[in-house]
């Protein structure tokens, strides 16, 4: 009996032993001999579907430690609550945001952390919390997700204002419309021909303007030139003008001596014009009762008393 319990001992000290050390292989296995860790919350309002205890937490792609817990927050339903444990040292700042990120087609999903800028504080627990609480921001898949179903929610909304659009009344009025076109359209090319010659007319004017515009300066070259002429004879003239007046105030005094002697000479000479123009109208006269004065000449006066 004593044997027997002897060789019991023996394979209970191996068996106790042989787990000690598969135990502490595996331990200095996962890195976390002689390393501490510190504590952090992450809540997030997405699926954490493939996301597992131990799961890998990464700062920019570094493992920096894993996932110590998953469960949802007792205060808001909405959310799952993760523990991180996340090496003493990594430098998680009031900035830095985690992500949940899905590893190729095997589904499994890790914690990456981003963020981070180097004047950024570190971050500290609140009061009243017990951990620090690491901000987070939905997955690609969450933010596809948003966006797909914010653009459905478009097409919905669009295709209803369309359904709306072409009812009945307003697929009347454009069927009106359409006619009205064709009416339109029909009357264009009727004056087809018309349109042709008034297109015409409209580019040989449009030449024109472009012809006279060329002109233009020119034309405007000499309005300036002409302007000038007009000017310098202006000058002349005031010039002219005023030598004039010179002369007239030169000559005014000789004016009135020449008006005194030659007025009473103009008045004799207008008695004799006064007596010729009497006797040729007395000559007409006498020729009018007798014509024959131009061949006979005067008839003799008559006798007087006695001769």
């Amino acid at each position: 009996m004593n044997s027997k319990a002897t060789y019991t001992l023996v394979g209970i000290f191996v068996l106790v032993l042989g787990a000690a050390l598969i135990g502490g292989i595996l331990w200095l296995g996962s890195g976390q001999a002689g390393k501490d860790y510190d504590s952090y919350i992450v809540y997030m309002s997405e699926s954490v579907s493939g996301l597992s205890k131990d799961a890998a937490v990464k700062y920019r792609g570094v493992n920096v430690g894993n996932v110590r817990s998953i469960t949802l927050d007792p205060d808001n339903p909405q959310r799952v609550r993760l523990l991180l444990g996340i090496r003493e040292g990594t430098p998680i700042k009031t900035d830095t945001v985690a992500t949940l990120e899905t590893q190729g087609l095997t589904g499994l999903a890790n914690i990456n952390l981003t963020g981070g800028s180097r004047d950024a504080p570190p971050l500290k627990a609140a009061p009243g919390q017990r951990y620090p609480v690491i901000k987070s921001r939905p997955s690609l898949l969450g933010r596809l997700d948003r966006t797909l179903s914010k653009l459905l929610e478009n097409l919905t909304e669009t295709s209803n204002r369309m359904n709306d659009l072409l009812g009945s009344d307003n697929r009347k009025l454009v069927a009106t419309s359409l006619k009205n076109l064709n009416v339109i359209t029909t009357a264009l090319a009727a004056q087809s021909k018309t349109l042709t010659r008034s297109l015409a007319d409209f580019a040989g004017t449009m030449r024109n303007a472009r012809t006279a515009s060329r002109q233009l300066p020119d034309l405007l070259s000499d309005i300036s030139n002409a302007a000038n002429s007009l000017q310098t004879m202006a000058s002349s003239v005031a010039t002219a003008s005023t030598r004039v007046r010179k002369a007239v105030d030169a000559t005014s005094n000789n004016v009135g001596q020449i008006a005194a002697d030659t007025i009473p000479q103009a008045h004799a000479l207008l008695d004799e014009l006064r007596q010729t123009s009497e006797n040729v109208r007395q000559l007409t006269e006498e020729l009018k009762r007798d014509p024959s004065m131009l061949l006979y000449g005067a008839p003799s006066a008559p006798p007087g008393p006695g001769e």
